[in-house]
């Protein structure tokens, strides 16, 4: 199977959910279980991003923007957790692709953000991450 690339990543922040890289994003959900990626660890990002999105978009850009160096720091504080790496690299390609192009089309990027993170986080958790 074909691994999660960063110009599959930048289609689902145009487009929204594609049915042909959810497979794609059930391995990676997977890989990154099998990579030591706890799910407090996904939770903590995904808190904040559920955070940005109920109080809106617009006026949370710099909080949703911040995200990577969260990541960033949380990644480098567990170095032995490839899964979290991996995480890192996949949501900085899409927090990218949100502030990608027009800042008109940000908002509904990020809301395709949303819905990337959380099918990450469920393959996860179908994949027995804990």
């Amino acid at each position: 199977m074909k691994e999660l690339q960063r110009n599959d990543v930048y289609r689902w922040m145009e487009k929204g959910p594609i049915p042909e890289i959810l497979p794609q994003l059930e391995e990676f959900g997977n890989q990154i279980k099998n990579g030591g990626l706890t799910t407090s660890q996904i939770r903590q990002v995904f808190s904040k991003m559920k955070a940005i999105e109920a109080k809106g978009f617009e006026g949370q850009r710099a909080a949703f923007l911040m995200i990577k160096p969260l990541m960033a720091y949380a990644a480098a504080r567990h170095q032995k957790a490839k899964g979290l790496q991996s995480l890192k690299t996949k949501a900085s390609w899409g927090i990218d692709a949100v502030f990608a192009g027009g800042e008109a089309e940000e908002a509904g990027r990020f809301k395709n953000f949303c819905k990337f993170f959380e099918a990450i986080l469920a393959y996860h958790r179908a994949a027995g991450g804990k």
